[in-house]
């Protein structure tokens, strides 16, 4: 397991976020193709819930959990969805060869307070072991406290990583990294790395989703840096940089440091 590297794909990266239910085919079959260029490098995919969770989600604000009866409808809708999508995204995998057996993270993960409590693991290693890729998503999972709430692709990417003591996280989102933006011009310059005390002073300008936006999953991303895990963002819609990341090799993106 020294060498396993844990992949997130962006919901926007795999979706058209702005029209419902779009699963980008032509996307995932060619991130697909890269990895299946990467083995026998062990992985655990985590793809994001993209315009297939996120509507639903917050339709029905289901992260705060359960405060009135039609929250429910809300609840199993956001996770048939998703996992229609882990489905679609499994299923595009193997018919470019690839082992891979979808998990959706409503079955696998139940929270206390929106962090992660219980994880039946089982599966996980049992695919790793016998070289399939598990592929699990954000979802919405049973919460202890607020009864149900929306677990991000992020936070089970980074306990994952912590928990399978990966040797690297990569997030393939639907920009070329982090970025800097000047207060005065506006003016924006990608970062190749980032430490955290840069990230805190950054201005993010993304508008963000139900799991935060860009600067929610840097602030994720750093807890597995502090664990001595390498993580590194490319954009996952430019040909090659998923397959480069993934074998660690230099790709531009951001990398974090400090």
């Amino acid at each position: 397991m020294s060498d396993l590297v844990i992949l997130k794909l962006g919901g926007s990266v795999i979706t058209e976020k702005k029209t419902r239910f779009s699963f980008r085919a032509d996307v995932m079959s060619r991130i697909s193709r890269e990895i299946a260029r990467c083995w026998p490098t062990p992985l655990v995919i985590i793809h994001g819930g993209g315009s297939y969770g996120h509507p639903i989600a917050s339709e029905y604000n289901i992260s705060r959990g359960f405060k009135e009866q039609r929250q429910l409808e809300g609840f199993v809708k956001t996770i048939q969805a998703m996992r229609e999508l882990n489905h679609l995204v499994t299923d595009t995998m193997i018919n470019v060869g690839i082992g891979a057996v979808g998990m959706p993270a409503s079955l696998i993960f139940v929270t206390n307070n929106g962090a992660i409590q219980t994880a039946h693991l089982d599966l996980i290693f049992s695919s790793l072991e016998l070289g399939v890729i598990p592929v699990t998503c954000g979802d919405a999972v049973f919460d202890r406290t607020r009864r149900f709430t929306i677990l991000s692709g992020d936070s089970i990417a980074v306990y994952l990583a912590k928990a399978l003591k990966a040797r690297r996280l990569v997030f393939a989102v639907d920009v070329d990294g982090v970025y800097e933006y000047d207060r005065v011009t506006g003016e924006r310059r990608l970062l190749e790395t980032l430490d955290y005390r840069h990230h805190a002073t950054l201005l993010y300008r993304d508008v963000g989703d139900v799991t935060g936006g860009m600067f929610e999953k840097v602030e994720t991303a750093f807890e597995a840096h502090r664990a001595g895990i390498e993580v590194a963002m490319v954009n996952g819609l430019v040909d090659g940089r998923v397959e480069s990341a993934v074998k660690g090799e230099k790709v531009d993106g951001t990398r974090l440091v400090g």
